[in-house]
């Protein structure tokens, strides 16, 4: 069985790849809770996660880490914590108004790195 990683060790991307659940938005906002075993730790990985995001998004374009209660934010991305608990919250992109349409799969578009994959798969 494959071993997860502890709260501390998580990372944003981490966060963002096994955190969330497709159908959860609340105020246009997907978000994943990651409570922290004590505030101190919960305001060491809001740090972690923030210098994370800003090697992504750049500035932050609203921060305030002095309060007790934290936020790193983009105008898609909040980092929010507040005792031991974290919560990211992203802006719900609304794939599906695309991600059905007919013409979003016409001509296989994904068949090419499919049979990359495959082929690479092959030659080990």
């Amino acid at each position: 069985m494959a071993q997860g990683k502890s709260q501390e060790d998580a990372t944003l991307l981490d966060v963002l790849i096994d955190g969330f659940e497709k159908n959860e938005i609340l105020d246009g906002y997907h978000w994943r809770e990651l409570p922290m075993p004590n505030e101190a730790t919960a305001i060491r990985k809001l740090a972690s996660l923030a210098d994370e995001a800003r090697a992504w998004k750049g500035p932050p374009t609203r921060e305030d880490q002095e309060s007790p209660r934290r936020i790193v934010a983009w105008p898609d991305l909040e980092i929010r914590q507040a005792g031991r608990g974290i919560m990211i919250r992203v802006r719900a992109p609304w794939f599906s108004t695309w991600w059905q349409g007919m013409a979003t799969w016409d001509g296989d578009p994904l068949g090419p790195i499919s049979d990359w994959i495959a082929e690479e798969r092959q030659s080990r």
